[in-house]
Formats: C-alpha cells, sequence, structure tokens
C-alpha cells in the first residue's frame, strides 16, 4: 500500500511542480466531487487483485463516509471525532433505520477494524465479498446522489 501512497504523492509533485495552478484546481475540485462509491469502487478492484485485506479498509472507510453524510444530511449532532459506532446508533434512534441494520453495521465496522489492525487470520476474502455487497446496498438503500 506504501507504494502507491508513494506513486500518489509523486504524481501530484509532478502535476503540481509544473507551475500550473489550472491543473492543480480541477485536481482539487475532481477530489471534492467524488461520490462515496469511489471507496467501493477500488476495494472492488482490490478484491480482483487479491488483495482483500485492503478492500476491507476501503469498504469501512466507505461505510464511515457513509455514515457522516447520513448524520450531516438528518443533522445529527457529532462530536469533534465521530466514532462509526457513535453514528450508527444515534442515526438508528432517529429512525433512519431499524434495529437489525445497525447490528449489521456494527458487525461490518467490526470486520473493518479487524483490517485497520492487521489481524489478517480474521479478515477472509469471503467476508470481505459479503461486506462489499453490503455497504453497497446500504450506500443505495440510504443515500440520494
Amino acid at each position: 500500500m506504501w507504494i502507491e501512497i508513494t506513486l500518489g504523492v509523486a504524481a501530484l509533485k509532478s502535476v503540481w511542480g509544473f507551475g500550473s495552478t489550472v491543473a492543480a484546481d480541477e485536481t482539487g475540485t475532481m477530489a471534492s466531487t467524488l461520490p462515496d462509491g469511489d471507496y467501493l469502487a477500488d476495494a472492488e478492484s482490490y478484491i480482483h487483485m487479491g488483495r482483500h485485506q485492503s478492500a476491507a479498509i476501503l469498504a469501512g472507510d466507505a461505510l464511515e463516509a457513509t455514515l457522516q453524510r447520513l448524520c450531516k444530511e438528518y443533522r445529527v449532532a457529532l462530536p469533534s471525532k465521530p466514532t462509526v459506532d457513535g453514528m450508527n446508533a444515534r442515526l438508528a434512534q432517529m429512525g433512519v433505520y431499524d434495529s437489525q441494520v445497525e447490528q449489521r453495521l456494527s458487525e461490518l465496522q467490526s470486520l473493518w477494524e479487524k483490517a485497520n489492525c492487521g489481524l489478517w487470520s480474521e479478515v477472509s476474502k469471503a467476508d470481505v465479498e459479503t461486506m462489499l455487497g453490503e455497504v453497497r446496498a446500504f450506500v443505495s438503500r440510504h443515500v440520494a446522489y
């Protein structure tokens, strides 16, 4: 993963290093308009490359971004450092979705944390594929683009 980050930083430096403010402005505009689904598209790519652990992290990032978006949409007051569990609980309390969805999102968040902590033996490819499908369904069901 560090190689991709290094390549990305090198690409950004090369774009911004030519002194073209237009290129930098266009890059910033594109980054700010990307929907949460891009995390999921990247996660799908990682699954196909055989890197299901990285896909789990990206799927969890998509879930977190979606919950933040829903909190903003439903005007849920968030602390300065909101957690997925906290956002999930508040949205369920407000009736945005039921307790079964809340419980399943907590299970997906647990898988995301295992991937983030490097507990690879607890993150199977089948679980990540299921996670991707469920996060994608959750996003399409609850977020209006």
